[in-house]
Order: structure tokens, then sequence, then C-alpha cells
């Protein structure tokens, strides 16, 4: 276990600690404080610390040594010494509110295991308990003689004994009067504060002392003269008591007034057996319950629930530039799913809080819905320009080269191109080509009888070196024509 007691007694621990003044802590070689006398049993403790940087006076001039510390503060103060204690350093800051990021460490590493009124003032027993948790055990080195229940306010089976003894134990604290008493629910001072941070960060500083053994056959002390402000109890210390209220979510709730005690012990003494599918908020027999509070006992069921599910059949597209653009050809009907999911349904209080599928039954499988959509294209022309078209289409092709007016006014020009008018309007513009031919740019200007359906007869002069060559081949069955927008 990593030991840095020597690093906190070098580091200036001024974001350690509480933030109890906005200016930093200053080293005086002289007693800056009004409400200070040099008589008072801490005031070594309390100017060691200030010019170790542990704490600051609320002013210049004023310290305020019997104003109580919050457990938010106290808190604060321990986790940043925690994380200082084993990483070299702190990054701890503030949130919102501007205890709950040490809170939140404090529980992560253990420091707490309890949820205070952050705002409210430490009892001097929880907060020895808090920085007992703050720092490894082998930073509490026992140098002190103090038997099992020889503190004669803090019996072995007080909540918070074994933090307590384990300080006595170390030094780091001695009690308030001359039996060591501790008053552990006593609120804790800032002087009080001052001396235990000196003496958990300066071995040197540190108490020593020797306690007797408590007496077998009774637990009683005289009385002593009044030390510090407090008086001793001449008997033994009533055990405190507690009101304890348990919150059922469907039955009566039950409240007593005891002492510590668990969960598990009340029910018993009670005569109450938890029902099937209570759960309490505390461990029945190992959380102690030491303090005034509200215990729940929810109510969980467990319900299988089957739903009745439809899954939409999904679409798949395929862009294709056979057909016009934007024309649509189904392919693949496809087909909505069917399916019953089975599911284990929690419900806490009545309200469902979990749905777990446990597993889904098909009816029917889902079929995508295929289809083919028009998606056009371009093309370079022989000319370098390039067509934008709606869609192709593989046609037969033949030629003519008769020399006079077409069906649609114009005389015929290298662009005319006679066609079935039925599916191919005059007026259509085209290219026309394919690996042997390039007819380039074409229009629909002319018809004839007996033209098929997809049938060009593509106009040529005589002198067109294509033609020869579609003479011999004659019907040519491959030839592409791209249909322009």
């Amino acid at each position: 276990m990593k030991n840095r007691l020597k690093n906190l007694l070098l580091l200036p621990l001024l974001t350690v600690l509480i933030a109890l003044s906005a200016s930093p802590a200053a080293a005086y070689d002289y007693n800056p404080f009004t409400d200070i006398s040099e008589s008072a049993w801490y005031y070594r403790d309390v100017m060691n610390a200030v010019n170790a940087g542990l704490v600051n006076g609320k002013t210049k001039t004023t310290f305020c040594p019997d104003d109580y510390l919050t457990y938010a503060e106290a808190v604060k103060l321990a986790s940043c010494l925690n994380q200082l204690w084993w990483t070299g350093e702190i990054t701890l800051s503030n949130g919102s509110p501007w205890y709950q990021n040490y809170v939140d460490y404090a529980w992560t590493v253990g420091i707490i295991d309890d949820n205070y009124n952050w705002t409210g003032y430490a009892s001097r027993g929880a907060f020895l308990a808090i920085f007992a948790n703050a720092v490894p055990t082998d930073a509490l080195g026992r140098i002190n003689s103090v038997p099992d229940n020889s503190i004669p306010d803090v019996s072995l089976w007080y909540p918070n004994a074994w933090a307590i003894y384990a300080l006595y134990r170390a030094g780091i604290v001695q009690g308030s009067d001359k039996a060591h008493s501790c008053y552990p629910d006593n609120p804790i001072k800032r002087s009080e504060v001052a001396a235990i941070l000196t003496r958990m960060t300066d071995p040197s500083a540190r108490l020593y002392f020797t306690m007797d053994s408590p007496d077998a056959a009774s637990w009683d002390y005289e009385v002593y003269e009044d030390y510090e402000g407090y008086d001793t109890a001449e008997e033994e210390p009533a055990n405190p008591k507690y009101w304890i209220t348990v919150d059922f979510y469907d039955r009566d709730d039950l409240t007593v007034y005891t002492e510590g005690t668990t969960l598990g012990l009340i029910l018993l003494e009670n005569g109450i057996e938890l029902a099937e599918g209570e759960v309490p908020s505390v461990d029945l027999w190992d959380d102690w319950l030491a303090e005034d509070m509200t215990v729940s006992v929810d109510k969980y069921a467990y319900r299988s629930e089957d739903v009745h599910r439809i899954e939409a059949r999904t679409t798949e597209e395929i862009g294709i530039d056979t057909i016009p653009r934007g024309d649509v050809n189904i392919l693949e009907e496809g087909a909505d799913g069917e399916s019953i999911m089975h599911y284990t349904v929690t419900y806490k209080n009545g309200a469902e809080i979990d749905r777990t599928l446990e597993w889904e039954e098909v009816l029917t499988a889902m079929v995508p819905q295929v289809y083919e959509i028009g998606v056009g294209g371009t093309i370079v022309g022989k000319d370098g320009t390039t067509y934008s078209y709606s869609w192709k289409r593989i046609c037969s092709a033949t030629y003519y080269n008769i020399y006079n007016y077409t069906y649609s006014g114009n005389y015929v020009s290298t662009q005319t191109v006679a066609t079935n008018l039925n599916y191919i309007p005059i007026g259509t513009r085209m290219y026309v080509k394919n690996d042997r031919y390039d007819f380039g740019y074409r229009v629909s200007e002319d018809t004839g009888s007996g033209l098929a359906p997809w049938q060009l007869d593509i106009w040529m002069p005589a002198d067109d070196p294509n033609a020869p060559l579609m003479s011999v081949e004659g019907f040519v069955k491959d030839m592409e024509v791209y249909f322009l927008d």
C-alpha cells in the first residue's frame, strides 16, 4: 500500500480543504486573529494548520473557532485528501450543487456509505468516521493503548466506533475531557477540525496517552471537572434511540422507536413477514439503522406479456435506364411480416419499470418489395456533345435514301429517321448507335408502311460510307437507341 504521508506534509492543501474563505491561507509569525487567545487549548493547532496552508480564517482577523462544520464541507475535505494521498494531485472541482462531485467521489472510493444531510452540521463521530476512511489504515498506526469500550461514551456497538477507536489509538484525537469522552453526537467545531488536520498530516503533532481498561462489571466514570466546555456523564451513557418508519407499498406503514438495529430485527419483533415480491431499500440484516429514517418496502411483480407485431415490408429500389425515367416496374410485390413478441415485464409498485424480450415467434416472414425505376443517364456523342437520355432500348434498323419530303413536312436530312408512329411518335429525339455504326443525333420525322413496332428506318445519302455496310448486313437487330430528354 502506497504511503504518501511525506508528500502530504510538503504539498500545500489549500484546494483540499473547506472553502472557509475566498482568500488563500497565509503564514504568520504572530497571531492575526482577534478571536483566538494564546491560552486556548487549540491555539497552537490552529496556528500550525493556518501556517501549513490547511485552513483559513473566515476573515483576515477572525478564525471563528466555535463555528460548526457541515457534512458537505467535511466530505469535500476528505475526498480531496484521499485523492491527493493516492494520486499526488487534486482534480476534483465543484459541481451542482457545489458538493455533489465530492459526494460522488466519496461514494465511489468508499469514504462514505451513507447519505448525510449535506447542509447540516457534521457530528464529531460521523466526521471522524469520514476521515478515518479517507486515508489507508497504515497511515493510522497505533501509538496509544486504548482498550475496547474504554471511551466512556463510545461502546463498540456505536455505529462509528471502529473509526473513533482507530483515531484515538493513532493519536489523532484524545477526547474532550479527562476521561477522554468523545461526545460523538455533538457537532464538530472549526477549532477541532484544525487540530485533527494538523495531526493527520503531521505525525510529530500526534498525541500520546494511555487509557485504562473498562470495569467489566459496570461502565461508569466519576464526574470530572468540566473540561473545555463539556460535562461528563456520571453513569453509563444511554444508547440513543431513533424513529424508524417502514413504508410499505400496499399495506399499512410501521413506525418504531428503537435503538440502533436492522430492518430484519424490526420486522421479526413485530411479527411481520415480507410477502413474495416485497423488496426493502436496505439489507435486512447487514444494514445498521442508527438514525431517524424511513425505509421503503417496494412491491415487485413479474408478468408474461405477448404482443402481436406487424413488420412492414421494406422496399428495394433498382435504378435502371431501360425504362423511361420515373417509370416503375414491380419485380416482387413483397409481404408484411407477422410475429408474436413474448416479453417478461417487471412492475414496481404497480408501474412498469422494465420489459425484457424473451423470444420472438415468427408467424410470417417479411418479404421485401423489389422494383425497378427508370433513372436515365448520359451519353457522349461522336460530335463530343453530352446528351441526357430518359431511357434506352435495343431496336432493329434498316436504311433508306429516297430524296423527298418526310411525313412531318421536312425535307430529308442526316437527322431523319422513320418510325412506327404507334411506338415512336413524330418528333421523338434520339441518339442511334451500336458497336459497328454511330448514326448520332436523330429525330423521328418520317414513317412508312410495314415498319415493325420498334424498327428504325434511318435515312442516309447515297454517298454515306455506312450505306454499303447496311446493304450488306441488311436488317440490323442490335441497334442501341437512346431516347433523349
